[in-house]
């Protein structure tokens, strides 16, 4: 019967030990990681066109640019640059609208499509409440994000003409 030496224990427990490690970092990027935030985005260009055959038909392009609030328990793209693309098929204020949005922070980005519907209620005052909500998919990332994926869900509302707020929660994994 053979005896380990003090070498060869400690390279068989480096092994074991490195062997555990990679194991664990593997499963831990393949876990559904749940993310929310917040952000506040102004409109920095508008193009919007009436298409005539109904009153109050308009095709519009929005870009908006904002900062990303971690609302979760883990943090992501705290403090993140937000940037938003958007087309609307609105009828009156209310229909479909799907885009396009970049969280940014450093080396790390991640792009989302979405997806949802616009609808616009008067108030006692008669004035516009402009609302939203949908869902949305990653679609690609860089840096600590490269290879991400999952999905996810938002609302909001415009607080004036080119302002709105967007409450947003979803999960996303890393694939290796």
């Amino acid at each position: 019967m053979s005896m380990l030496t003090p070498k060869h224990s400690m390279t068989l427990l480096i092994s074991v030990v490195l062997v555990f490690a990679i194991g664990i970092s593997s499963l831990m990027a393949q876990q559904n990681i749940k993310v929310a935030g917040k952000f506040t985005s102004s409109q920095t260009r508008m193009d919007s066109s009436a298409i005539g055959d109904a009153e109050g038909h308009v095709f519009s392009l929005t870009e908006y640019k904002g900062t990303n609030v971690s609302t979760g328990e883990y943090k992501f793209m705290d403090g993140a640059q937000i940037f938003n693309v958007s087309f609307a098929d609105l009828l009156k204020g209310n229909g479909p609208q799907q885009g396009y949005i970049e969280f940014s922070q450093k080396d790390d980005r991640t792009y989302a499509k979405w997806e949802g519907r616009v609808t616009t209620t008067l108030s006692a005052e008669d004035t516009p409440i402009i609302a939203f909500e949908g869902t949305f998919s990653w679609i690609k990332g860089t840096g600590q994000f490269e290879n991400i994926q999952g999905n996810g869900t938002y609302s909001g509302q415009f607080t004036s003409k080119t302002t709105y707020t967007c409450d947003w929660a979803g999960e996303y994994t890393i694939k290796k």
